[in-house]
């Protein structure tokens, strides 16, 4: 099993998963990737904590944290989408396989801004007042 199915199963279970996050997942998953690439070089040179490598190393787990929090995999992250109602609490398995109501409702209210927008930036300009 890939990471990126791995978490795309947990963010099911946990009733949180959209198929909008899957570049947010492919994200996560290709900088733990790196990660332990980089791991690897640092400790094959050594594990030096003055070496290049560690700040990289220190950089790429903030990333990584980030990234869990932001999708709700960690428990403050989960909370945040919780709290603020993207994921309401009665929410089931089998509402995220389908793809949840709210993020659902939250993707159509996106796309037709998006939408409104696009067609605002299609519109000429007016004509500058002139003095």
């Amino acid at each position: 099993m890939t990471r990126e199915q791995i978490y795309t199963a947990q963010l099911k279970d946990l009733g949180v998963y959209h198929p909008a996050f899957d570049p947010a997942i492919r994200t996560l998953a290709d900088l733990e990737r790196d990660h332990q690439r980089t791991k690897k070089a640092w400790r094959a040179a050594g594990s030096a904590y003055d070496s290049d490598l560690y700040p990289v190393i220190e950089r790429q787990r903030r990333d990584i944290l980030a990234h869990r929090e932001s999708l709700g995999l960690t428990p403050k992250g989960l909370r945040r989408l919780k709290a603020t109602s993207l994921v309401p609490e009665t929410s089931t398995a089998a509402d995220a396989r389908a793809g949840s109501p709210v993020v659902s409702a939250l993707m159509a209210s996106l796309q037709s801004q998006a939408a409104a927008n696009a067609a605002v930036q299609n519109e000429p300009l007016p004509e500058a007042a002139h003095d």
